[in-house]
């Protein structure tokens, strides 16, 4: 068996039990099937080509007819990677959303939108995921795919994509708070949540959090507006010799001042230098200010939300902005978590690159999420190895499928090939290994 693939990923087996059979075998030769492929080739097709096991219908019905719950891996998923992190620091609940380019228009809730994943808009479907990390671990445990509003009353691509009824379209930042709360609401241990621009610059999601208690730290643009004392509110007078209304609607005493405009304000000493992650070779450093800021998006006193702002500047010259509502927290410890946010991107890139997750060929809604799923199970084994190894054998992603896939014998491979190609992978990254650490490994 695959490098204890099976050992590794035993305790799913029970949710994959339908009401006329088990269906873990198979998706365990899936998951197999998404180590063995080649790079973006890893469909049903690929699959059942390198493993000769399922032809690849058998495998399409386990994606898009079998009735096993992929919201039910996907809980159980969040649980064992909370627990696999727990004691390793703090653990970030990373959101972010993930494009994959398609062609046509009848794969689920396909359409011109911004992807991610190219920097620009095209067809395409984009999921909001949400993976936790702690330290220099990390791993997937929900995504959920975005519906565009074109979808929502198109019953005939529905029903052709067979979307359930109920799913509807909403904007990624409340998919994004109701996978929070959903995640806070079954047990899974996080300590708070990181974010881009694109979930931060929502006052109403930044709004339910707090409410919430639950400490977050999101990037934001650099037009969003802040008072920098809080605001008050009354109905302004009408001014003499002016047309128009009487005004009635509240408004701020003073007007919002840009993060743009806030930076050019500041000098250098305002900054503190401070090294926030590990890099490859020395910790990363850049320049942080902090203050508090009041944001509002509504006409009273008690729509005013008090938060931290964080700016930082790379050495590059790059400027983030940030909000958080860690208000006891010190300034170094804000750093760190703002720079946790780094490992979703290396989620999607080994999600991709590694396990094959935007290389599937299905249509429906329930394929979609059932591969996306499966992916995300290889992934939990791939981050199980790396925390169990730790820095005594400092494993990679790539390593690991490597040494996976070297150990998968298809019905088409000669066994005495297939354990040299395994042996050859294991010799490499054992001299690999010396080199780096500058001593031998015990065999």
């Amino acid at each position: 068996m695959a490098l204890g693939l099976n050992d590794g990923l035993s305790s799913f087996s029970e949710i994959f039990q339908t009401t006329t059979h088990p269906v873990y075998s198979k998706a365990l030769s899936y998951i197999r099937g998404l180590f063995k492929s080649e790079k973006n080739r890893a469909n049903c097709v690929s699959i059942s080509d390198s493993l000769g096991e399922l032809d690849h219908q058998a495998l399409n019905h386990l994606l898009c007819d079998s009735p096993w719950s992929h919201r039910e891996v996907l809980e159980e998923l969040s649980l064992k990677s909370a627990g696999m992190l727990s004691g390793k620091g703090e653990t970030a609940l990373l959101i972010d959303e993930v494009g994959f380019r398609k062609k046509g228009r009848h794969s689920a809730c396909v359409g011109r939108q911004y992807l991610g994943c190219i920097g620009k808009q095209d067809n395409g479907q984009v999921a909001v995921v949400g993976g936790l990390s702690s330290g220099a671990h990390y791993c997937p445990v929900d995504a959920r795919l975005f519906m565009p509003e074109s979808w929502e009353d198109d019953q005939a691509r529905r029903k052709k994509a067979r979307i359930p009824d109920h799913e509807r379209h909403q904007t990624k930042p409340r998919m994004a708070l109701a996978m929070v709360m959903d995640l806070k609401s079954r047990g899974v241990g996080f300590d708070y949540v990181g974010f881009d621009a694109l979930y931060g610059s929502s006052i109403e999601l930044l709004r339910a959090l707090d409410s919430g208690g639950i400490p977050f730290i999101g990037d934001v643009r650099d037009n969003i507006g802040v008072f920098l004392t809080e605001p008050d509110f009354a109905v302004p007078g009408k001014k003499k010799g002016k047309r128009g209304r009487v005004p009635k609607r509240p408004l701020p005493d003073r007007p919002p001042l840009s993060l743009r405009k806030y930076r050019e304000t500041l000098d250098k000493e305002d900054f503190r230098s401070i090294a926030f992650r590990d890099g490859t070779k020395q910790k990363i450093k850049a320049g942080f200010h902090q203050r508090e800021v009041w944001i509002t998006n509504g006409d009273k006193k008690e729509d005013v939300l008090k938060l931290r702002l964080i700016i930082r500047e790379d050495i590059d010259g790059t400027v983030k902005y940030s909000f958080c509502n860690m208000h006891g927290e010190t300034l170094e410890r804000i750093a760190q978590k703002q720079g946790q946010r780094v490992f979703v991107e290396r989620i999607f890139e080994e999600g991709k690159n590694q396990i094959g997750m935007g290389d599937y060929q299905v249509r429906s809604w329930e394929g979609f999420h059932k591969h996306i799923t499966l992916c995300f199970l290889a992934f939990y084994y791939i981050a199980s190895q790396k925390v169990k190894y730790g820095e005594d054998l400092p494993l990679t992603a790539p390593v690991i499928r490597k040494l996976v896939a070297s150990t998968i014998i298809s019905r088409w491979e000669n066994l005495d090939a297939t354990m040299e190609l395994c042996l050859y992978h294991l010799r490499k990254y054992h001299k690999q290994v010396q080199e780096n650490l500058g001593r031998k490994l015990e065999t």
